[in-house]
Protein backbone atom coordinates (compact mmCIF):
# COMPACT_ATOMS: atom_id res chain seq x y z
CA UNK A 1 0.00 0.00 0.00
CA UNK A 2 1.61 3.23 -1.09
CA UNK A 3 -0.86 6.02 -0.85
CA UNK A 4 -2.95 7.79 1.48
CA UNK A 5 -6.18 8.90 0.31
CA UNK A 6 -8.64 10.76 2.72
CA UNK A 7 -12.39 9.90 2.10
CA UNK A 8 -14.24 13.28 3.09
CA UNK A 9 -17.69 14.51 4.09
CA UNK A 10 -19.51 14.52 0.00
CA UNK A 11 -21.36 17.76 -0.81
CA UNK A 12 -24.60 16.50 -1.76
CA UNK A 13 -25.93 19.79 -2.49
CA UNK A 14 -24.69 23.53 -3.44
CA UNK A 15 -26.11 24.85 0.12
CA UNK A 16 -24.83 22.05 2.03
CA UNK A 17 -21.80 22.65 4.46
CA UNK A 18 -21.59 20.19 6.89
CA UNK A 19 -22.95 16.46 7.56
CA UNK A 20 -23.84 14.41 10.55
CA UNK A 21 -21.92 11.14 10.85
CA UNK A 22 -24.10 8.37 11.10
CA UNK A 23 -21.95 5.29 11.37
CA UNK A 24 -19.42 3.21 10.13
CA UNK A 25 -19.12 0.08 8.46
CA UNK A 26 -15.77 -0.51 8.44
CA UNK A 27 -12.92 -0.83 11.21
CA UNK A 28 -9.18 -0.21 11.34
CA UNK A 29 -7.47 -2.97 9.24
CA UNK A 30 -10.47 -3.98 7.13
CA UNK A 31 -9.95 -4.47 3.30
CA UNK A 32 -12.00 -2.94 1.22
CA UNK A 33 -12.78 -3.00 -2.31
CA UNK A 34 -13.85 -0.07 -4.56
CA UNK A 35 -17.52 0.57 -4.34
CA UNK A 36 -18.01 -1.60 -0.88
CA UNK A 37 -20.02 1.09 2.08
CA UNK A 38 -17.41 2.81 4.70
CA UNK A 39 -19.72 5.09 6.23
CA UNK A 40 -23.24 6.86 6.30
CA UNK A 41 -24.26 10.26 6.86
CA UNK A 42 -26.85 12.29 7.11
CA UNK A 43 -28.07 16.14 6.14
CA UNK A 44 -31.76 18.22 6.46
CA UNK A 45 -32.80 16.25 2.95
CA UNK A 46 -31.15 12.41 2.77
CA UNK A 47 -29.22 9.92 4.40
CA UNK A 48 -26.36 8.29 2.19
CA UNK A 49 -23.92 5.50 1.76
CA UNK A 50 -20.66 6.97 1.22
CA UNK A 51 -18.23 3.88 -0.78
CA UNK A 52 -14.90 3.58 -0.94
CA UNK A 53 -13.34 4.76 -4.66
CA UNK A 54 -10.84 2.23 -4.70
CA UNK A 55 -9.78 -1.51 -3.38
CA UNK A 56 -7.94 -0.48 -0.47
CA UNK A 57 -7.09 -1.30 3.36
CA UNK A 58 -8.70 1.43 6.21
CA UNK A 59 -6.00 3.08 7.79
CA UNK A 60 -7.76 5.60 10.66
CA UNK A 61 -11.47 6.50 11.56
CA UNK A 62 -10.89 10.31 11.89
CA UNK A 63 -15.03 11.15 12.12
CA UNK A 64 -16.55 10.02 15.66
CA UNK A 65 -20.03 8.92 15.28
CA UNK A 66 -22.48 11.34 15.84
CA UNK A 67 -20.42 14.58 15.12
CA UNK A 68 -20.83 17.05 12.62
CA UNK A 69 -18.07 17.29 9.59
CA UNK A 70 -17.38 20.23 7.60
CA UNK A 71 -17.27 19.32 3.43
CA UNK A 72 -14.09 18.41 2.45
CA UNK A 73 -12.92 17.22 5.22
CA UNK A 74 -11.92 13.53 5.86
CA UNK A 75 -14.17 11.54 7.58
CA UNK A 76 -11.50 8.14 7.28
CA UNK A 77 -8.42 7.30 5.72
CA UNK A 78 -7.16 4.42 3.18
CA UNK A 79 -4.22 3.19 2.12
CA UNK A 80 -4.39 2.14 -1.39
CA UNK A 81 -2.24 0.32 -3.98
CA UNK A 82 -2.52 2.52 -6.76
CA UNK A 83 -3.36 6.57 -7.21
CA UNK A 84 -6.41 7.51 -6.35
CA UNK A 85 -7.65 10.43 -9.07
CA UNK A 86 -9.02 13.50 -7.41
CA UNK A 87 -10.23 16.35 -8.74
CA UNK A 88 -10.26 19.88 -6.85
CA UNK A 89 -14.13 22.09 -7.34
CA UNK A 90 -12.55 24.58 -5.15
CA UNK A 91 -12.10 25.50 -1.31
CA UNK A 92 -9.59 24.33 0.47
CA UNK A 93 -8.01 20.97 -0.02
CA UNK A 94 -8.45 18.41 2.25
CA UNK A 95 -5.82 18.23 4.94
CA UNK A 96 -5.19 14.45 5.85
CA UNK A 97 -4.19 14.02 9.87
CA UNK A 98 -0.93 12.42 10.84
CA UNK A 99 -0.16 9.18 9.74
CA UNK A 100 0.26 6.28 13.08
CA UNK A 101 3.62 6.06 13.90
CA UNK A 102 3.52 2.52 12.27
CA UNK A 103 3.07 3.84 8.78
CA UNK A 104 6.00 5.73 6.96
CA UNK A 105 4.96 9.55 5.54
CA UNK A 106 3.08 8.85 1.98
CA UNK A 107 2.09 11.09 -0.57
CA UNK A 108 -0.99 13.33 0.20
CA UNK A 109 -3.69 13.26 -2.34
CA UNK A 110 -6.69 16.00 -2.54
CA UNK A 111 -10.32 14.43 -1.85
CA UNK A 112 -12.75 13.55 -4.26
CA UNK A 113 -15.98 15.79 -3.63
CA UNK A 114 -19.39 15.07 -5.60
CA UNK A 115 -21.32 17.86 -6.72
CA UNK A 116 -24.71 17.38 -7.53
CA UNK A 117 -26.29 19.57 -9.91
CA UNK A 118 -29.16 20.70 -7.99
CA UNK A 119 -28.98 23.53 -4.93
CA UNK A 120 -31.61 22.61 -2.12
CA UNK A 121 -33.22 25.54 -0.35
CA UNK A 122 -32.66 25.87 3.45
CA UNK A 123 -35.49 25.47 5.60
CA UNK A 124 -34.71 27.78 9.05
CA UNK A 125 -38.49 28.28 10.46
CA UNK A 126 -39.04 25.90 13.39
CA UNK A 127 -41.67 22.90 12.60
CA UNK A 128 -43.96 21.68 15.71
CA UNK A 129 -44.00 17.99 16.22
CA UNK A 130 -47.48 17.26 15.63
CA UNK A 131 -49.70 15.32 18.23
CA UNK A 132 -51.06 11.93 18.36
CA UNK A 133 -54.84 12.25 18.63
CA UNK A 134 -56.87 9.13 18.86
CA UNK A 135 -59.64 9.30 16.07
CA UNK A 136 -62.67 7.29 15.66
CA UNK A 137 -63.29 7.86 11.72
CA UNK A 138 -60.75 7.84 9.53
CA UNK A 139 -59.62 7.12 5.72
CA UNK A 140 -56.55 5.98 4.67
CA UNK A 141 -54.73 4.19 1.10
CA UNK A 142 -55.19 0.60 0.95
CA UNK A 143 -50.73 0.53 1.21
CA UNK A 144 -51.00 2.18 4.60
CA UNK A 145 -54.04 -0.33 5.84
CA UNK A 146 -51.45 -2.85 5.01
CA UNK A 147 -48.28 -1.95 6.36
CA UNK A 148 -50.39 -0.83 10.14
CA UNK A 149 -51.49 -4.36 9.72
CA UNK A 150 -48.25 -6.14 8.98
CA UNK A 151 -46.72 -3.65 12.53
CA UNK A 152 -50.02 -4.05 14.65
CA UNK A 153 -50.62 -0.67 14.52
CA UNK A 154 -53.91 1.39 15.22
CA UNK A 155 -54.69 3.29 12.37
CA UNK A 156 -56.84 5.88 14.42
CA UNK A 157 -54.04 7.11 16.21
CA UNK A 158 -51.87 8.32 12.81
CA UNK A 159 -51.53 11.70 11.80
CA UNK A 160 -53.11 12.00 8.35
CA UNK A 161 -51.27 14.01 6.17
CA UNK A 162 -53.17 13.57 2.70
CA UNK A 163 -55.54 14.92 0.93
CA UNK A 164 -58.81 15.27 2.96
CA UNK A 165 -56.97 14.14 6.01
CA UNK A 166 -55.94 10.32 4.48
CA UNK A 167 -53.96 8.70 6.06
CA UNK A 168 -50.83 7.61 3.72
CA UNK A 169 -48.19 5.07 4.16
CA UNK A 170 -45.50 7.48 5.29
CA UNK A 171 -47.74 8.04 7.93
CA UNK A 172 -47.77 4.42 8.85
CA UNK A 173 -44.12 4.33 8.84
CA UNK A 174 -43.22 7.41 10.26
CA UNK A 175 -45.83 7.25 12.61
CA UNK A 176 -44.05 9.01 15.23
CA UNK A 177 -41.85 11.34 13.30
CA UNK A 178 -39.38 13.49 15.44
CA UNK A 179 -38.88 17.05 14.70
CA UNK A 180 -35.79 16.73 12.72
CA UNK A 181 -37.95 14.26 10.20
CA UNK A 182 -40.68 17.08 10.10
CA UNK A 183 -37.77 19.21 9.08
CA UNK A 184 -36.54 16.98 6.49
CA UNK A 185 -39.47 16.36 5.06
CA UNK A 186 -40.08 20.24 4.79
CA UNK A 187 -36.60 20.63 3.19
CA UNK A 188 -37.70 17.67 0.61
CA UNK A 189 -40.99 19.24 0.07
CA UNK A 190 -39.29 22.74 -0.95
CA UNK A 191 -36.76 21.03 -3.27
CA UNK A 192 -39.58 19.06 -5.32
CA UNK A 193 -42.15 22.64 -5.21
CA UNK A 194 -39.32 24.54 -6.23
CA UNK A 195 -38.34 22.46 -9.28
CA UNK A 196 -41.70 22.22 -10.56
CA UNK A 197 -41.93 25.82 -9.78
CA UNK A 198 -39.05 25.87 -12.12
CA UNK A 199 -41.05 24.11 -15.02
CA UNK A 200 -44.11 25.89 -14.99
CA UNK A 201 -44.05 28.26 -17.78
CA UNK A 202 -42.42 25.50 -20.63
CA UNK A 203 -44.75 25.00 -23.05
CA UNK A 204 -45.97 21.31 -22.70
CA UNK A 205 -48.38 19.04 -24.14
CA UNK A 206 -49.94 15.72 -22.46
CA UNK A 207 -51.26 12.45 -24.02
CA UNK A 208 -52.88 9.20 -22.44
CA UNK A 209 -53.18 5.46 -23.87
CA UNK A 210 -54.73 2.87 -21.96
CA UNK A 211 -52.85 -0.88 -22.76
CA UNK A 212 -52.94 -4.31 -21.78
CA UNK A 213 -49.51 -5.84 -20.97
CA UNK A 214 -48.03 -9.35 -19.87
CA UNK A 215 -45.73 -7.80 -18.08
CA UNK A 216 -46.72 -4.70 -15.93
CA UNK A 217 -43.99 -4.55 -13.31
CA UNK A 218 -42.34 -1.30 -13.07
CA UNK A 219 -38.67 -2.85 -14.22
CA UNK A 220 -40.48 -3.60 -17.40
CA UNK A 221 -41.91 -0.36 -18.03
CA UNK A 222 -38.43 1.20 -17.24
CA UNK A 223 -36.61 -0.47 -19.86
CA UNK A 224 -38.94 -0.16 -22.11
CA UNK A 225 -39.32 3.57 -21.99
CA UNK A 226 -35.44 3.79 -21.56
CA UNK A 227 -35.50 1.65 -25.07
CA UNK A 228 -37.21 4.63 -26.84
CA UNK A 229 -35.80 7.46 -25.68
CA UNK A 230 -32.84 5.53 -26.81
CA UNK A 231 -34.20 5.30 -30.43
CA UNK A 232 -35.68 8.66 -30.02
CA UNK A 233 -32.04 10.97 -29.06
CA UNK A 234 -34.58 14.27 -29.77
CA UNK A 235 -36.54 13.29 -26.37
CA UNK A 236 -33.22 12.44 -24.68
CA UNK A 237 -32.00 15.69 -24.51
CA UNK A 238 -31.27 18.81 -21.93
CA UNK A 239 -33.89 20.71 -21.38
CA UNK A 240 -31.48 22.98 -19.93
CA UNK A 241 -29.41 23.69 -23.54
CA UNK A 242 -30.73 21.35 -25.57
CA UNK A 243 -27.97 18.53 -25.66
CA UNK A 244 -27.33 15.46 -26.19
CA UNK A 245 -27.51 13.13 -22.90
CA UNK A 246 -24.82 10.07 -23.10
CA UNK A 247 -26.95 7.99 -21.09
CA UNK A 248 -30.61 7.52 -20.63
CA UNK A 249 -31.65 8.37 -16.66
CA UNK A 250 -35.09 7.26 -15.43
CA UNK A 251 -35.72 8.68 -12.34
CA UNK A 252 -38.41 7.23 -10.18
CA UNK A 253 -40.71 8.89 -7.25
CA UNK A 254 -40.55 6.48 -4.02
CA UNK A 255 -42.12 7.57 -0.77
CA UNK A 256 -39.68 7.47 2.18
CA UNK A 257 -40.03 8.92 5.50
CA UNK A 258 -38.50 11.87 4.24
CA UNK A 259 -40.77 12.57 1.78
CA UNK A 260 -40.09 11.88 -2.52
CA UNK A 261 -37.32 10.31 -3.06
CA UNK A 262 -35.90 10.13 -6.65
CA UNK A 263 -33.34 7.53 -7.16
CA UNK A 264 -32.25 7.28 -10.53
CA UNK A 265 -31.61 4.22 -12.73
CA UNK A 266 -28.86 5.07 -15.49
CA UNK A 267 -29.46 3.06 -19.00
CA UNK A 268 -32.00 0.63 -17.48
CA UNK A 269 -32.38 -0.67 -21.08
CA UNK A 270 -29.16 -2.12 -21.18
CA UNK A 271 -29.54 -4.40 -17.61
CA UNK A 272 -30.98 -8.27 -17.84
CA UNK A 273 -34.20 -7.98 -16.57
CA UNK A 274 -33.32 -9.63 -13.20
CA UNK A 275 -30.51 -7.58 -12.50
CA UNK A 276 -32.84 -4.34 -13.00
CA UNK A 277 -35.82 -6.22 -11.19
CA UNK A 278 -33.29 -6.62 -8.05
CA UNK A 279 -32.20 -3.15 -8.48
CA UNK A 280 -35.29 -1.83 -8.23
CA UNK A 281 -36.60 -3.73 -5.16
CA UNK A 282 -33.28 -2.72 -3.11
CA UNK A 283 -33.41 0.77 -4.13
CA UNK A 284 -36.77 1.23 -3.48
CA UNK A 285 -36.54 -0.37 -0.23
CA UNK A 286 -33.43 2.05 0.85
CA UNK A 287 -35.57 5.14 -0.35
CA UNK A 288 -38.11 4.13 1.57
CA UNK A 289 -35.62 4.71 4.72
CA UNK A 290 -34.02 7.85 3.43
CA UNK A 291 -31.06 6.34 2.17
CA UNK A 292 -29.90 7.18 -2.01
CA UNK A 293 -26.66 6.05 -2.98
CA UNK A 294 -24.81 8.98 -4.24
CA UNK A 295 -24.40 7.56 -7.52
CA UNK A 296 -28.25 7.76 -7.57
CA UNK A 297 -28.75 11.41 -7.07
CA UNK A 298 -28.28 12.62 -10.36
CA UNK A 299 -28.46 12.30 -14.29
CA UNK A 300 -32.01 11.96 -14.71
CA UNK A 301 -33.26 12.04 -18.40
CA UNK A 302 -36.70 11.32 -17.73
CA UNK A 303 -39.08 10.75 -14.77
CA UNK A 304 -41.46 7.45 -13.96
CA UNK A 305 -44.13 7.78 -11.36
CA UNK A 306 -46.08 4.76 -10.60
CA UNK A 307 -48.91 5.35 -8.89
CA UNK A 308 -50.77 1.45 -8.91
CA UNK A 309 -50.25 1.21 -5.79
CA UNK A 310 -52.71 4.08 -4.57
CA UNK A 311 -55.16 2.50 -6.87
CA UNK A 312 -55.18 5.35 -9.07
CA UNK A 313 -55.69 6.17 -12.57
CA UNK A 314 -52.69 7.62 -14.68
CA UNK A 315 -52.83 11.49 -13.78
CA UNK A 316 -50.69 14.37 -15.77
CA UNK A 317 -47.04 14.40 -15.46
CA UNK A 318 -45.56 17.67 -14.45
CA UNK A 319 -41.41 17.66 -15.91
CA UNK A 320 -38.75 18.23 -13.51
CA UNK A 321 -36.38 20.66 -14.19
CA UNK A 322 -34.26 19.70 -17.25
CA UNK A 323 -36.03 17.10 -18.53
CA UNK A 324 -37.74 16.59 -21.94
CA UNK A 325 -40.17 13.67 -21.06
CA UNK A 326 -42.67 12.52 -17.98
CA UNK A 327 -44.88 9.34 -17.33
CA UNK A 328 -46.96 8.65 -14.65
CA UNK A 329 -48.41 4.92 -14.51
CA UNK A 330 -52.30 4.16 -13.56
CA UNK A 331 -54.82 1.86 -13.24
CA UNK A 332 -57.28 1.30 -16.46
CA UNK A 333 -60.23 -0.61 -16.65
CA UNK A 334 -60.29 -3.89 -17.66
CA UNK A 335 -56.76 -5.38 -16.08
CA UNK A 336 -55.06 -2.68 -18.24
CA UNK A 337 -52.71 0.16 -17.30
CA UNK A 338 -52.62 3.94 -18.23
CA UNK A 339 -49.57 5.27 -19.48
CA UNK A 340 -49.81 9.21 -19.50
CA UNK A 341 -46.73 11.20 -21.14
CA UNK A 342 -46.34 14.93 -20.78
CA UNK A 343 -43.27 16.62 -23.49
CA UNK A 344 -41.47 19.74 -23.36
CA UNK A 345 -42.58 21.62 -26.69
CA UNK A 346 -39.64 23.45 -27.07
CA UNK A 347 -37.35 19.86 -28.14
CA UNK A 348 -40.07 17.85 -30.29
CA UNK A 349 -43.67 18.63 -31.36
CA UNK A 350 -47.20 17.17 -30.66
CA UNK A 351 -46.71 14.05 -32.98
CA UNK A 352 -43.30 13.10 -31.58
CA UNK A 353 -44.84 12.62 -28.19
CA UNK A 354 -48.08 10.78 -29.64
CA UNK A 355 -45.55 9.20 -31.72
CA UNK A 356 -43.54 8.16 -28.63
CA UNK A 357 -45.93 7.03 -26.04
CA UNK A 358 -47.21 4.78 -29.51
CA UNK A 359 -44.03 3.42 -29.56
CA UNK A 360 -43.74 2.67 -25.78
CA UNK A 361 -47.53 1.20 -26.01
CA UNK A 362 -45.86 -1.28 -28.84
CA UNK A 363 -42.75 -2.16 -26.83
CA UNK A 364 -44.08 -3.07 -23.95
Amino acid sequence: MSFRYPVVMPKMSMTMETGELIDYHVKVGDRVSSGDVLFEVMTDKIDMEVESPADGVVEQLIGEVGATVDIGKPVLILLTDTEVMAFDFGGEPAQLPPAPAIVEALPVIEAVVAVPQISVPEVTAPVAVAPVIVSHTYKAVPKARVAAAETGIDLRTIVPTGPDRTIMYSDVINRHPTEEQLKRQAANRALIARGIEMTQNIPQASFTRSVTVSDSGLPHLMSAWARVLRSRPELNVSGKDGSLNPQVGVATIIESKYGSALPVYKDPDLLDMKTLSELVSTTSTAARHGKVPLAMLSGATTTVFDLRSYQMTSTTPRLFPHQVTALTIGESSGGAIAVSLTIDLRYCDFYDGAGALDLLVKTL
